[in-house]
């Protein structure tokens, strides 16, 4: 091995140097960076700068997978929304009864899908204010004959694990034999095996069923306890959930809830949902919601 001379012992110092500014300058871009973050921090989420969502991929047409792609009025606004407040959005698919689960533990900041805000489930989560209100729709044979509620009495019925549809299920339909199933699409399933005498879901559901599989439509069951569905987030994320409230306020008076909707539920009428909403959003005018 070769001695270092003066010379080359004092390049390699020049060199060293050298190389010490310049990593020194490229944690100057990172500083940078951190105080971009810095100004989203605010928002409580698990990861700084954003917002990590768990979801059902099967919430036509609300949340779901097209073309690879997570799509849907819930995907298009809360995508809209996280731009506006300088976040991004990471978002993740699960089966739905884990759904409240993993944003109570605190191993999410969010779900949505169209997801019913209930006294129950405000225990361990906190909304936002709604953007969708609906009902649910009771799917069977085509030579089924229900047609009334009364008429579920003694019939097996298939309904979504932990959904507000089971909640009014259980409520109202007592002498029914439910049956729950981890997704609607198994749930089709059975009761296109002649599992099932029905299966209640959403009506965008029903109606890609009853278009798809030859079924049909029996009665609409409407909770009059209803408050819409929301995006459900951690009890702590306080700042992150005023945010999104302000951003729903907004986008209910520029348009762009109507917009979303009738790009991505074009087979049901907006403006009984826009109306809806105009006179909930009057009556809860802080955005402290559902915390208020």
């Amino acid at each position: 091995m070769k001695r270092l001379t003066r010379a080359s012992l004092a390049a390699a110092v020049l060199t060293a140097a050298l190389v010490a500014t310049t990593a020194c300058s490229s944690g100057s871009s990172a500083g940078t960076e951190s105080t971009a973050g810095s100004a989203t921090s605010k928002y409580e989420t698990i990861k700084p700068g954003v917002i990590t969502i768990v979801t059902s991929s099967d919430l036509t047409p609300f949340a779901y997978i097209k073309d690879k792609k997570w799509v849907g009025v819930d995907i298009a606004l809360v995508e809209e929304a996280a731009k506006n407040l300088g976040l991004k959005v990471d978002i993740t698919g699960r089966d739905f009864d884990t759904l409240i689960p993993l944003v109570a533990g605190g191993q999410a900041d969010m779900t949505m899908g169209s997801i019913a805000d209930t006294d129950v489930r405000r225990k361990t989560v906190d909304f936002t204010l709604p953007d969708i209100i609906g009902n649910n729709a009771l799917v069977v044979p085509k030579n089924s004959d229900i047609k009334t509620e009364d008429d579920v009495d003694g019939k097996k019925i298939g309904i979504l694990q932990s959904s507000q549809a089971l909640q009014y299920a259980q409520k109202y339909w007592t002498k029914a034999n439910i049956v729950t199933f981890p997704s609607n699409n198994a749930a089709r399933l059975a009761l296109s095996g002649g599992g099932l005498d029905g299966i209640l879901v959403d009506p965008q559901n029903a109606k890609a069923y009853t278009s798809q599989f030859g079924f049909k439509v029996a009665l609409s069951a409407v909770n009059p306890e209803d408050r819409g569905g929301a995006w459900i987030l951690n009890k702590k994320a306080t700042n992150l959930r005023v945010a999104l409230n302000e951003q729903l306020r907004t986008f209910l008076a520029d348009g762009t809830t109507q917009k979303m909707l009738e790009k991505w539920n074009p087979a049901d009428d907006a403006q009984p949902v826009i109306d809806w909403l105009k006179k909930y959003y009057a009556a809860h005018p802080s955005n402290k919601y559902s915390v208020e």
